[in-house]
């Protein structure tokens, strides 16, 4: 990962080729999106926002043409510009002007849960654009399965397709979180050694931050609606990120081997509910200071 950051650093040019050929190859490999939205990152937060800007410009430029020479879609460049340089750019500034991680990712969901608002409002039809693919698909698995009815199918599928803005949502949101903490992490490991495990370790949203998700999220079991699901959605990105943070950080405190922290994320792999535990720790994390907890006890 060290020898593209050092590859992109070296100029605009350069850092729009990582950009432009990452996000071609995202389109069979999605992870390599996130490296495509790092390299405007790292270029935003050591060069400013203007040489970010100029290389998204010149990374949308190639990767139009490469994506015209290879699938003959230049459109494929628009929407990484939209949905995946444009939100790591913006938040890459955010983030050099306020040198603060917690508020920009606090400003990052703001304006994640107005792009549900507005898409529910303006697009109610939305999730209806993958109805013919998910009618294939479902009819295809109630033919081979005996244990779910075409109706019960259906179901689902009909809750899939409403919740699906805030699938949108929460999956640009999450990708752009990841973007900027590479981004940060190069940033870090050339101009500030060890400063970004420090500011990762050290995150915390805030009492208001986290009275506000409380608050959706028991708006959300009350409603029992699609739309409130989907902004508790997006709650549960922020809050994950935190609850990594704080495992992290605990992991750090204690002097743990880093096995611990692996075996942990194969654990939050198969047993998901052990995710949702440390995000309640998180929540509750600015009223416990659990990592103060933690240092006096060690």
């Amino acid at each position: 990962m060290l020898f593209l950051a050092r590859f992109i650093l070296k100029g605009q040019s350069q850092a729009a080729l990582v950009a432009a050929s990452m996000a071609i190859l995202g389109l069979m490999i999605p992870p390599a999106a996130w490296v495509s939205a790092a390299a405007i990152v790292l270029v935003t937060l050591v060069y400013g926002p203007k040489s970010g800007l100029i290389t998204t410009v010149l990374s949308s430029l190639g990767a139009a043409i490469i994506s015209y020479m290879i699938f003959a879609t230049p459109q494929v460049a628009v929407i990484f510009v939209l949905l995946v340089w444009l939100p790591a750019w913006l938040m890459a500034m955010m983030l050099r002007q306020t040198v603060s991680l917690a508020f920009t990712l606090q400003v990052l969901t703001a304006i994640s849960l107005l792009a549900i608002v507005l898409v529910y409002m303006l697009f109610p039809n939305f999730g209806e654009l993958w109805r013919e693919p998910l009618d294939r698909m479902v009819t295809e698995l109630a033919q081979q399965s005996d244990q779910f009815s075409l109706t019960e199918l259906k179901q689902t599928q009909d809750w899939i397709i409403a919740f699906l803005p805030g699938l949108f949502a929460g999956s640009i949101m999450f990708g752009t979180i990841l973007s900027l903490l590479l981004g940060r992490w190069w940033q870090a490991v050339f101009y500030n050694p060890g400063g970004f495990a420090e500011e990762f370790q050290s995150l915390n949203m805030g009492k208001l931050a986290a009275i506000v998700a409380v608050l959706i999220m028991l708006i959300a079991m009350l409603a029992n609606s699609v739309f409130a699901i989907a902004m508790v959605t997006v709650v549960f990105v922020l809050y994950g990120i935190q609850a990594l943070s704080l495992l992290h950080a605990a992991i750090n405190i204690r002097q743990l081997s880093v096995t611990w922290l692996w075996v942990i994320y194969v654990i939050m792999f198969f047993i998901p509910q052990f995710l949702l535990l440390l995000i309640v720790a998180s929540l509750a994390d600015p009223w416990l200071d659990i990592r103060h907890r933690l240092t006096k006890s060690a």
